[in-house]
């Protein structure tokens, strides 16, 4: 005869079952230990390990003066082949990006963006064959927002002496995509690069995300038709967000 499933176990299936079958949908607030406790006949250290081992599977969040929640797995589109092409942008959006994610329905809130001129990273300083120690970059750094949340990290990385003068050295934003060409540096072709990590403590910071969350580094860098790098564009994605997506001529 097979032994009854722990207390523990128990309560932890039948609250992940109303999370699988919707009846407590993402943001639904979960049972605090003490209600779980109370519900269950069981002591509060029983009901946080319940609570917990649905943390570690990454179905609840713990949000500070409001409790477990449960967290919302439903993932966006990010078009990595038609971002940023010209005929994507229009007038009554700010970019490429949040033209397709309101298309998807989703309200992209607002992005913050601060510009800087930078001694290059050394990774960065390699693609834009840049000297680490006597060149500059500007960098336009982006946390971008989905329905109120921050979402994406996205950096964009120039030659100092590329956009000097230029839109993209202005601390705005700007829906143009024609500035390098303008430059006389054409972006002609692209190469992305995604591995996927575990995020650094400012990006934890930035994206607001909770602890033991994985993360998927892209990297586009852009080439002229004569092979020069002159843009390199870093984006962080948190694992459970969206779905990078890659339409590819066969």
């Amino acid at each position: 005869m097979s032994q009854p499933e722990p207390r523990t176990q128990q309560i932890a299936a039948e609250l992940r079952q109303q999370i699988t079958t919707g009846a407590l949908g993402p943001g639904a607030l979960l049972p605090s230990e003490p209600e779980l406790a109370r519900d269950h006949g069981v002591s509060r250290q029983t009901a946080r390990a319940a609570l917990q081992a649905l943390e570690r599977e990454g179905l609840v969040t713990v949000r500070p003066r409001r409790g477990r929640i449960v967290r919302s797995h439903q993932r966006l589109r990010w078009r990595l082949s038609e971002f940023e092409l010209p005929e994507s942008t229009t007038m009554t959006t700010a970019d490429a990006w949040e033209a397709d994610i309101e298309r998807q329905g989703h309200d992209p809130t607002r992005q913050d963006l601060v510009v800087t001129t930078i001694t290059p990273p050394t990774d960065i300083a390699a693609r834009l064959n840049l000297s680490p120690t006597n060149d500059l970059c500007v960098v336009r750094q982006r946390v971008r927002y989905i329905d109120g949340k921050p979402t994406v990290i996205s950096d964009d990385y120039f030659d100092e002496r590329v956009v000097r003068g230029t839109e993209l050295a202005e601390p705005r934003d700007t829906t143009r995509e024609d500035i390098l060409a303008e430059a006389g540096y054409p972006q002609t072709y692209d190469i992305d690069e995604i591995i996927t990590r575990m995020p650094t403590p400012t990006e934890t910071q930035r994206l607001q995300i909770p602890a033991g969350t994985p993360v998927a580094e892209h990297t586009r860098t852009g080439y002229t038709a004569q092979d020069m790098a002159v843009r390199v564009m870093v984006s962080i994605v948190p694992g459970d967000t969206l779905i990078l997506q890659y339409k590819v001529p066969t």
